[in-house]
C-alpha cells in the first residue's frame, strides 16, 4: 500500500473540503476501533480521543494545486486505521518547515503523552475543529497555531515561502510542507524555544533540535517525510 504520490511535489494552492456528514461505522468496526483504543490506552494512559479528520478522495496532483475531500471523525479511529491503513482513506497533515539562517531545520521529539513517543519531526499536528471554517480545512492556520503551542514561535518574524510541498509521508499519508525561513541562526532561538517546552503543561515535546541540512535520522526515529525533507534543502530543491 502506497501513498498517492511517488515523490514530492510543488504546488501553488490546496483546497481541502469537509463533508457535511461524518465517517460512519459498522458496530463490528465501531467494536473493532474500541477494542484498540483500550489497549493504546492501556499502554499509554496520557492519550486521549478527540476530533480528527481523514480523507476520502485525495488529487489529482499537479502543479497549479491539490485538491482533497475529508470526512470528520475521531483519534481512536485514527489510530485503528493507522496499524493498517485502508487504501480508502488518506491521512493529510499540515507541516511548518522553519529553517534558520545556518541552514538548520528545527525538529522536535515527540513527547511521552503523545501518539508518537520519541519520534523525531518538524513541530505539526493533525488538523482539528479549529481549522476548519466554512466547509474547509486551513493548512496554514494550522502550522501557525502549531508553531505556537509547541515552540512558542510567532510566524510573523518569519518569511513563508509561496505554496506548498506534497511529500509522500508512508502508506496513504500525505504531509503538506510549507517552508518559513527564520532571520537568524538557531542559537538566537533556541534559548526561547527551551524555555516554552520545559513549561509546556501537555508536555507534547520531550525536545527539541535544530538540524543541519545533510543530516537523517534513522528511519525508525522519524516519520515519512522527514529525510526527504532535509535532502531537498540541502540541494536547495525547496
Amino acid at each position: 500500500m502506497t501513498s498517492i504520490l511517488a515523490a514530492p511535489v510543488s504546488v501553488a494552492a490546496v483546497d481541502l473540503t469537509v463533508d457535511a456528514v461524518p465517517l460512519s461505522a459498522t458496530d463490528a468496526e465501531r467494536a473493532a476501533v474500541a477494542a484498540h483504543f483500550a489497549a493504546a490506552t492501556a499502554a499509554n494512559p496520557k492519550i486521549w480521543n478527540g476530533p480528527f479528520y481523514l480523507f476520502e478522495r485525495a488529487g489529482p496532483v499537479t502543479a497549479a494545486g491539490f485538491s482533497a475531500h475529508a470526512r470528520r471523525t475521531d483519534f481512536a479511529t485514527f489510530l485503528h486505521w493507522r496499524a493498517a491503513p485502508d487504501a480508502r482513506f488518506t491521512h493529510i497533515f499540515p507541516v511548518a518547515a522553519v529553517t534558520t539562517a545556518d541552514d538548520r531545520l528545527l525538529v522536535g521529539v515527540m513527547g511521552a503523552a503523545t501518539a508518537n513517543p520519541g519520534k523525531i519531526y518538524p513541530p505539526s499536528g493533525s488538523f482539528d475543529p479549529d481549522d476548519e471554517t466554512d466547509g474547509r480545512l486551513d493548512p496554514v492556520a494550522n502550522m501557525v497555531r502549531e508553531l505556537a503551542e509547541e515552540v512558542g514561535l510567532d510566524v510573523a518574524g518569519l518569511t513563508p515561502d509561496p505554496g506548498f510541498v506534497l511529500y509522500p509521508a508512508g502508506p496513504c499519508r500525505i504531509a503538506i510542507v510549507r517552508r518559513f525561513r527564520a532571520p537568524a541562526p538557531s542559537a538566537a532561538y533556541a534559548p526561547a524555544i527551551a524555555a516554552h517546552v520545559a513549561a509546556d503543561p501537555h508536555q507534547e515535546l520531550a525536545a527539541f533540535r535544530f538540524l543541519g541540512f545533510d543530516e537523517r535520522i534513522a528511519p525508525t526515529a522519524t516519520v515519512g517525510y522527514v529525510d526527504a525533507l532535509l535532502a531537498d534543502l540541502a540541494t536547495r530543491r525547496i
